[in-house]
Protein backbone atom coordinates (compact mmCIF):
# COMPACT_ATOMS: atom_id res chain seq x y z
CA UNK A 1 0.00 0.00 0.00
CA UNK A 2 2.67 2.35 1.11
CA UNK A 3 4.87 1.58 -2.26
CA UNK A 4 1.45 2.30 -4.33
CA UNK A 5 0.86 5.45 -2.68
CA UNK A 6 4.49 6.48 -3.01
CA UNK A 7 4.36 5.61 -6.84
CA UNK A 8 0.87 7.90 -7.13
CA UNK A 9 3.45 11.00 -5.21
CA UNK A 10 5.98 10.41 -7.76
CA UNK A 11 3.42 10.28 -10.63
CA UNK A 12 1.70 13.66 -9.82
CA UNK A 13 4.95 15.24 -8.60
CA UNK A 14 6.68 14.39 -12.10
CA UNK A 15 3.61 15.42 -13.88
CA UNK A 16 3.18 18.96 -12.03
CA UNK A 17 7.11 19.59 -12.78
CA UNK A 18 6.54 18.78 -16.08
CA UNK A 19 3.34 20.71 -16.72
CA UNK A 20 5.48 24.16 -15.15
CA UNK A 21 8.38 23.49 -17.55
CA UNK A 22 6.18 22.83 -20.53
CA UNK A 23 4.44 26.40 -20.08
CA UNK A 24 7.49 28.51 -19.32
CA UNK A 25 9.17 27.48 -22.82
CA UNK A 26 6.03 27.94 -24.35
CA UNK A 27 5.98 31.51 -23.11
CA UNK A 28 9.67 31.68 -23.50
CA UNK A 29 8.66 31.18 -27.34
CA UNK A 30 6.82 34.70 -27.36
CA UNK A 31 8.73 37.10 -26.04
CA UNK A 32 5.39 39.29 -26.54
CA UNK A 33 2.76 36.59 -24.89
CA UNK A 34 0.87 39.16 -21.78
CA UNK A 35 2.72 42.10 -22.39
CA UNK A 36 1.62 45.35 -23.00
CA UNK A 37 3.65 48.45 -24.75
CA UNK A 38 2.53 52.01 -25.60
CA UNK A 39 3.80 54.58 -27.94
CA UNK A 40 2.66 57.86 -30.36
CA UNK A 41 1.09 56.22 -33.29
CA UNK A 42 0.24 58.42 -36.50
CA UNK A 43 -3.72 57.93 -36.72
CA UNK A 44 -3.44 60.31 -38.50
CA UNK A 45 -2.01 62.80 -35.79
CA UNK A 46 0.24 61.66 -33.01
CA UNK A 47 -1.82 59.61 -30.77
CA UNK A 48 -0.80 57.87 -28.21
CA UNK A 49 -2.19 54.25 -27.76
CA UNK A 50 -0.93 50.54 -26.11
CA UNK A 51 -0.41 47.62 -27.56
CA UNK A 52 -1.87 44.39 -25.41
CA UNK A 53 -0.38 41.11 -26.64
CA UNK A 54 -2.27 37.95 -25.25
CA UNK A 55 -1.96 34.33 -27.03
CA UNK A 56 -2.70 35.16 -30.41
CA UNK A 57 -4.52 38.90 -30.08
CA UNK A 58 -3.27 42.24 -30.25
CA UNK A 59 -5.65 44.61 -28.75
CA UNK A 60 -5.19 48.47 -29.97
CA UNK A 61 -6.11 50.60 -26.89
CA UNK A 62 -6.59 54.11 -26.70
CA UNK A 63 -7.21 55.68 -23.43
CA UNK A 64 -9.02 52.41 -21.82
CA UNK A 65 -11.07 51.76 -24.84
CA UNK A 66 -9.86 48.97 -27.66
CA UNK A 67 -10.16 50.91 -30.87
CA UNK A 68 -8.83 47.51 -32.95
CA UNK A 69 -8.22 43.93 -32.49
CA UNK A 70 -5.83 41.94 -34.76
CA UNK A 71 -4.69 37.99 -34.70
CA UNK A 72 -0.90 37.55 -35.00
CA UNK A 73 2.28 34.92 -35.47
CA UNK A 74 5.58 34.84 -34.78
CA UNK A 75 8.35 33.15 -36.45
CA UNK A 76 11.60 34.03 -35.95
CA UNK A 77 12.04 37.46 -35.65
CA UNK A 78 8.85 38.41 -37.94
CA UNK A 79 5.25 39.37 -36.85
CA UNK A 80 2.24 37.76 -38.95
CA UNK A 81 -0.39 40.43 -37.95
CA UNK A 82 -4.18 40.14 -39.96
CA UNK A 83 -7.15 42.52 -38.75
CA UNK A 84 -10.07 41.22 -37.25
CA UNK A 85 -11.69 44.58 -36.61
CA UNK A 86 -11.50 48.00 -35.97
CA UNK A 87 -11.21 51.92 -36.64
CA UNK A 88 -8.99 52.40 -39.34
CA UNK A 89 -9.61 52.12 -42.55
CA UNK A 90 -7.95 48.28 -43.19
CA UNK A 91 -10.88 45.56 -44.27
CA UNK A 92 -11.06 42.47 -41.75
CA UNK A 93 -8.64 40.02 -42.91
CA UNK A 94 -6.05 42.40 -43.92
CA UNK A 95 -2.60 40.83 -43.32
CA UNK A 96 0.84 42.45 -42.29
CA UNK A 97 4.16 41.29 -41.72
CA UNK A 98 6.97 43.57 -40.18
CA UNK A 99 10.06 42.78 -38.92
CA UNK A 100 10.12 43.44 -34.65
CA UNK A 101 12.99 43.86 -31.86
CA UNK A 102 12.55 43.93 -28.50
CA UNK A 103 15.41 45.95 -27.59
CA UNK A 104 15.54 46.45 -23.33
CA UNK A 105 12.24 48.06 -22.71
CA UNK A 106 11.12 48.71 -26.20
CA UNK A 107 9.52 47.47 -29.24
CA UNK A 108 10.11 48.41 -32.33
CA UNK A 109 8.49 46.89 -35.94
CA UNK A 110 9.93 47.46 -39.37
CA UNK A 111 7.99 46.88 -42.36
CA UNK A 112 8.32 44.00 -44.56
CA UNK A 113 4.72 44.09 -46.48
CA UNK A 114 1.33 45.14 -46.02
CA UNK A 115 -2.21 45.40 -47.23
CA UNK A 116 -3.01 48.41 -45.34
CA UNK A 117 -1.12 51.53 -45.85
CA UNK A 118 -2.86 53.11 -43.05
CA UNK A 119 -1.66 50.56 -40.68
CA UNK A 120 2.13 50.61 -41.97
CA UNK A 121 1.80 54.44 -40.54
CA UNK A 122 0.95 53.74 -37.69
CA UNK A 123 3.58 50.81 -36.72
CA UNK A 124 6.42 51.45 -38.82
CA UNK A 125 9.32 52.85 -36.92
CA UNK A 126 7.71 54.29 -33.46
CA UNK A 127 9.29 52.72 -30.52
CA UNK A 128 7.28 51.18 -28.10
CA UNK A 129 7.92 51.66 -24.58
CA UNK A 130 7.05 48.43 -22.23
CA UNK A 131 4.05 48.92 -19.59
CA UNK A 132 4.75 46.95 -16.78
CA UNK A 133 1.59 44.66 -16.44
CA UNK A 134 1.13 43.95 -12.20
CA UNK A 135 -1.10 40.77 -11.83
Amino acid sequence: MKTNLFFLKFILMTFLMWNVISCESKKSDNPLLDTQWNGLAKIPQETEIILRFSNDKIDVLLGNKVIETMNYTLSNDEINIEENSGGTPCDAGTKGKYKYEVIGENLVMTLISDECTARIKSLQGIVYKKIDVKK
